[in-house]
């Protein structure tokens, strides 16, 4: 489903594949089984299709989507390649501004390396998170070798043993986003950062003419995203 507010259109989407069967039948229905060989794929593309349709009949400047199980996996022995493959194209197509995830119970923020410019700290193209806050953790894959470096995409922050909430400020040409330390509940934290600091912070900057830069802290937006 999704939710139009103040210009930005929110988008929810169901990555859970495990009860796919159910989910696409009507309940007076038997649920499909000959003719639907592999149900979780079919769930997965149904919501592409709908994703690409509201998203090329977007009113709205901004579009962000949240989902459960991320396209880019950062912890350990995880990979969600049946979403990557259904919904990354969409979500790259349409230039969808944040792409915000959970499950790995670790925090990776990073790109597809598509969308880097020749200036550092300066990208184009969607930002995707995988965030959590709860006392569950679970280890990072290795930086130099894990899901996002397989599959053309690069971390710009990462983090375990770490909890963390979201401030996410949308304003007419900007989207300002902090990821704010809230717990350590172990002593494994791999961030020297205290609990109340921020880990992690970009804006987003659009232009009316659509030209889009995301830029780190201390980075300049390139003119052509202010005019």
């Amino acid at each position: 489903y999704y939710t139009d507010y103040q210009n930005v259109r929110f988008i929810t989407l169901n990555a859970s594949t495990h009860d796919a069967r159910e989910l696409m039948t009507p309940p007076a229905l038997p649920s499909c089984s000959a003719d639907c060989p592999d149900p979780q794929k079919l769930w997965l593309d149904l919501q592409a299709r709908w994703l690409d349709r509201i998203l090329a009949d977007n009113p709205n400047k901004w579009s962000v989507v949240t989902f459960h199980q991320p396209v880019f996996s950062a912890a350990v022995g995880r990979d969600e390649k049946p979403i990557r493959d259904a919904w990354l194209p969409v979500f790259q197509r349409h230039d969808i501004d944040l792409v915000l995830m959970g499950h790995d119970h670790v925090y990776a923020r990073g790109y597809v390396n598509a969308d880097a410019t020749k200036t550092p700290g300066v990208t184009t193209g969607p930002v995707y998170a995988v965030a959590m806050a709860g006392p569950k953790y679970y280890e990072l894959s290795p930086a130099d070798d894990n899901v996002w470096t397989r599959n053309g995409a690069t971390q710009v922050a990462r983090a375990a043993h770490t909890s963390t909430f979201q401030g996410i400020t949308v304003s007419k040409d900007t989207i300002r986003y902090e990821a704010v330390i809230g717990a350590k509940w172990d002593d494994r934290s791999t961030t020297d950062k205290e609990v109340g600091e921020t880990l992690d912070a970009f804006t987003i900057t659009k232009s009316d003419a659509g030209v889009k830069y995301v830029t780190e802290e201390g980075v300049a937006v390139p003119p052509a995203a202010r005019r």
